[in-house]
């Protein structure tokens, strides 16, 4: 009851489908949610600080600036953290950040990043979300719309979102493929 009431929702009051929409639930376009900034991401060699500008690493239109891929959902419960650079550990606190945004932006510390242990970057990793100018043109950038969601909801939409499991991703056989749909290189 739970799944189908998120999937009501998803395709309803919540709007997820705007974005995570067609076959792999992901529109393949670019938006920025006001994720937190932190880590190396895609650097540009000219920038002065680390800071991950998204989409506008590669195309260099300021109009790109902090916009990622909106990510397909299939076995999205297997896939944390969450967050084009790990964000949040758990699903949850992702489909909540897409409630609001800049409240989840301004909300959020490093304690809900998951990162892996590699001395030699810890200085550097939240340097641009210390500065506060990038700080700023970050969060100039979200353009999505604040949604109120009750707790109820947010457990339904989630709920959903676990049924986009497939019975062998929990068999451990989610494997390499050998191209994506966005056309990209995949690393092998």
């Amino acid at each position: 009851d739970d799944q189908k009431a998120g999937l009501d929702l998803f395709y309803g009051k919540a709007d997820c489908s705007s974005c995570h929409s067609g076959q792999l639930l992901s529109d393949q376009k670019f938006h920025a949610l006001m994720l937190p900034h932190f880590g190396p991401g895609k650097t540009r060699q000219w920038d002065p600080i680390v800071r991950d500008v998204g989409r506008m690493g590669a195309s260099d239109r300021l109009e790109d600036a902090y916009k990622f891929r909106t990510p397909a959902l299939r076995n999205v419960a297997l896939t944390a953290p969450y967050g084009h650079n790990g964000a949040y550990a758990d699903l949850e606190a992702m489909v909540r950040h897409h409630l609001n945004p800049r409240a989840a932006f301004e909300a959020w510390s490093a304690d809900h990043a998951v990162l892996p242990e590699v001395p030699w970057l810890a200085k550097a990793d939240f340097l641009a979300f210390q500065d506060t100018r990038e700080r700023e043109r970050l969060s100039a950038r979200a353009d999505i719309d604040t949604i109120a969601l009750t707790d109820r909801e947010v457990t339904q939409v989630v709920a959903f979102l676990d049924a986009l499991t497939g019975t062998e991703s929990i068999k451990g056989h989610l494997g390499i493929p050998e191209s994506v749909p966005s056309g990209l290189e995949v690393p092998k």
